[in-house]
């Protein structure tokens, strides 16, 4: 047979074949491809997971950096590594050295006041307390108006000793997981610092390449950006800040009247961050003391004082600060970080808008493309 032959005879048995191999083998490929994809993605995902909230934190962190790493990168004439780095300086700077000193000087203030609590449980103060609000005048008119509103004094001594075991006890048990936790925080503040760079550095890289694997219009993936960029900074930045002025106000408050500003505006700051309750946590208790041990005219203070100024920084302030979240009702951003709060604890303040609004861009995306079809069945 000679070499023309061959080739002619290969050609026909190659055209023969070749249809009714080429659709399967393709599939195949598609297939196993996708399969190898879902696999190595879950191996990311494990080696990711240990992480997970702290990469997240980080890219929200960038995204509220990014403004200024811009305007660093101009100066600087477009050196990237330069810019980053200028930029995670600056954030160390505005975090880590305020954070440092701040806690340096809340440190014997909380130990003042758990102190300070233990004893006035454990001494003669307790017998004194108890002999004042047998002759509190308010609470005496209270069981004039009120007959069926009585202190028991042997039901107050128990809850008092109870009390005073369960501070003890908690002192006992932060002092050993203080330093975990501090070893902990520290080295997740190096990650997210480390992560912040390089997303800093090569986030544009990051998000183009996402945007080619991503099956959307870029219009669609630009919206859907913009909304989580926007969320996040709106959140991340709005309520710290508001959290930290609602402290400094509370704290200004309780200085009045005598009660440790520093550590209990902390508390403050803490709890404003939780809705509903909110720093109603702190200066209805402090009330309550203030009615009970310096009178009526202190604890209205204090009711006026949180209901009045440090209410008013969360009415009218966070709207602000959330102003680019403002396409989504104020009801459900509430409920967003309700529900956040209960799926993922105090990261659900963050998660909770976040994934409100992926969920809203994603309702007008699809309400985008399936116009048509909605719009023939709201006909019918």
């Amino acid at each position: 047979m000679t070499e023309e032959t061959k080739n002619s005879t290969l050609q026909c048995k190659s055209d023969h074949i070749g249809p009714t191999l080429k659709f399967p083998r393709n599939n195949l490929f598609r297939y196993f491809t996708i399969i190898l994809l879902t696999f190595s993605l879950y191996l990311a995902y494990l080696i990711a997971a240990p992480f997970l909230h702290t990469i997240i934190l980080s890219i929200v962190v960038a995204a509220c950096c990014y403004p200024v790493y811009k305007r660093i990168l101009a100066i600087v004439h477009g050196r990237e590594i330069w810019a980053a780095t200028i930029s995670i300086l600056l954030l160390v700077l505005c975090i880590a050295v305020p954070l440092t000193f701040f806690i340096t000087s809340l440190i014997p203030q909380a130990v003042d006041s758990v102190h300070a609590v233990t004893t006035w449980l454990q001494q003669s103060q307790s017998e004194s307390f108890l002999a004042d609000i047998q002759h509190n005048p308010t609470l005496q008119w209270l069981h004039e108006k009120l007959p069926f509103f009585d202190i028991n004094e042997a039901a107050i001594k128990s809850y008092l000793a109870t009390i005073s075991k369960t501070v003890g006890q908690q002192v006992v048990t932060f002092g050993t997981s203080a330093l975990g936790d501090t070893l902990n925080f520290v080295a997740k503040f190096l990650l997210m610092l480390l992560i912040v760079f390089f997303l800093l550095k090569d986030g544009n890289k990051m998000i183009a390449g996402l945007k080619y694997l991503w099956p959307m219009r870029e219009s669609q993936e630009d919206a859907l950006l913009h909304s989580l960029r926007s969320t996040s900074r709106a959140v991340l930045v709005g309520g710290l800040l508001v959290a930290i002025i609602q402290g400094l106000v509370g704290g200004i408050g309780l200085a009045f009247v005598g009660i440790t500003p520093l550590f209990w505006g902390t508390v403050m700051s803490f709890c404003s961050l939780i809705p509903i309750a909110g720093t109603g946590i702190v200066w209805i208790p402090a009330s309550l003391y203030l009615l009970v041990t310096s009178g009526w005219q202190p604890a209205l203070f204090m009711v006026l004082w949180g209901a009045i100024p440090v209410a008013a920084v969360d009415s009218f302030l966070r709207p602000y600060f959330m102003r680019e979240s403002s396409g989504v009702s104020v009801f459900f951003i509430f409920l967003s970080i309700l529900g956040g709060l209960k799926a993922f604890g105090m990261l659900g303040i963050l998660y909770g808008p976040l994934i409100l609004s992926f969920v809203m861009v994603m309702l007008k995306i699809y309400g985008e493309e399936y116009h048509h079809v909605l719009s023939e069945n709201s006909r019918h």
